[in-house]
């Protein structure tokens, strides 16, 4: 699939994203996806997560600690099997009811038109700040 068609894969993940629709959002992975997320341990949803199972456990884990006020990406630029997304979004910390605002990348690599690994880049310190009381 060219580059094109890897844009306009991640530009349909982040809709389905804005429109809740994870079902749909995890069939643009492959079955093989690797999501790596850093942080500091009071984030519920760092780490490392393997295969649609792990992403849809993310999902889930984000969606029970978290309400996101909003998510924009701003722009997306694209190598080969390389597609980068830079963002911002502001959420809200269910249990502290706290609200961060940070900047994001978003890293995703094909393989046959689908996604096989996606690495993301934030502030992990406001985002762990924000999980403490």
């Amino acid at each position: 699939m060219d580059n094109v068609s890897n844009q306009q894969i991640v530009e349909q993940l982040y809709k389905f994203f804005e429109e809740n629709n994870m079902q749909a959002a995890l069939n643009l992975f492959d079955n093989d996806i690797t999501w790596v997320r850093p942080g500091e341990p009071e984030i519920p949803f760092a780490g490392t997560f393997k295969g649609r199972e792990g992403l849809a456990e993310m999902l889930a884990i984000q969606s029970a600690t978290i309400k996101i006020k909003t998510f924009l990406p701003k722009k997306i630029c694209v190598n080969d099997d390389t597609v980068v997304a830079l963002g911002i979004d502001t959420v809200v910390v269910i249990h502290t009811g706290k609200t961060y605002t940070s900047e994001w990348v978003h890293a995703f690599t094909f393989k046959n038109s689908k996604i096989i690994h996606v690495q993301v880049y934030m502030d992990t310190k406001t985002i762990a700040d924000a999980f403490m009381p």
